[in-house]
């Protein structure tokens, strides 16, 4: 099952259901909000959201993906018991309709939820043999030096 999304609602509500667990990627939530928003029934709304990142930096690593909901916030669905809801894998933040910046989290009952953000401003591939850009630095010159790089 995929989001659902309240649009006649200011900041508009956009639901993950229960269903489908108790956490969410940001790169879930961007494909999820995009395929709502290319559905023939929701075009005449304003896009819901703006996402950037993952473009490359080479050795296997990429920018980290930042999702912006625009007058928009997401909710896990109610539940019966106390339940922690995880959103992961990037950033995300939220901005009302006049683009002033909001907690991008709706309440709803026996939720709580945790926004993991990215500390990095980069993602890494997890076999570091294929990372060639490590940087070092010459004691106490403060000169930066790349092994197997260009600038010394």
């Amino acid at each position: 099952m995929t989001i659902s999304v309240n649009p006649l609602v200011s900041p508009r509500i956009i639901t993950v259901p229960e269903v489908d667990g108790d956490s969410i990627t940001i790169q879930s939530l961007v494909n999820q909000i995009r395929n709502w928003e290319d559905n023939q029934a929701n075009l005449t709304y304003p896009s819901l959201l703006s996402a950037s990142g993952k473009e490359d930096l080479g050795g296997g690593a990429s920018v980290g993906i930042t999702a912006k909901l625009e007058n928009a916030k997401l909710k896990f669905a109610d539940r019966t018991e106390a339940t922690t809801c995880l959103v992961y894998g990037g950033n995300l933040v939220a901005v009302d309709v006049d683009d002033a910046n909001m907690y991008p989290i709706e309440p709803s009952n026996n939720t709580t939820v945790t926004i993991s953000q990215s500390s990095s401003p980069s993602i890494a591939e997890s076999d570091p043999s294929n990372i060639d850009q490590q940087l070092s630095t010459t004691h106490g010159s403060g000169n930066w030096t790349k092994r197997r790089g260009i600038f010394k």
